[in-house]
């Protein structure tokens, strides 16, 4: 069992690595961290957030694996084309769950760039836990 686990560099990411954790240890699965990026080439500033990552969950007692994945471009609203990207990155990691943050847009924010958790929630082949941000 593998847990994908996408995290933003924003304030529930924290929240998100804490939940995806426990779901790890609960289910003796493993975590596939992946932080997204827009450019094809990994800017020193994911770098520095994928060995954040990485040295966040060095103690943790669930195996985890931490990825720099690239946005493909396409016509797609950015939450949707993001939405879009994570279940690809699931299906070609055997993913078997997938853990991923909110953070309220609003109606306007929705309909401008669409949203990645209701684009993963509403297309998903497995169970998804959303982690909202509470200090919105």
């Amino acid at each position: 069992m593998t847990i994908l686990v996408a995290v933003a560099n924003d304030a529930v990411s924290e929240e998100v690595l804490d939940t995806a954790v426990k779901l790890g240890e609960a289910f003796d699965a493993e975590l596939y961290v992946v932080h997204l990026l827009d450019d094809q080439l990994a800017d020193a500033e994911a770098k520095q957030v994928r060995d954040m990552l990485r040295n966040r969950l060095a103690d943790e007692t669930v195996v985890a694996t931490v990825a720099l994945e690239h946005v493909g471009r396409s016509n797609a609203r950015e939450g949707t084309r993001i939405g879009q990207e994570l279940l690809e990155v699931a299906a070609d990691v055997d993913i078997t769950h997938i853990v991923m943050g909110h953070e309220p847009k609003g109606l306007r924010g929705r309909l401008a760039s669409g949203d990645a958790a209701f684009s993963v929630v509403d297309a998903a082949s497995v169970p998804v836990t959303i982690v909202p941000n509470t200090d919105a």
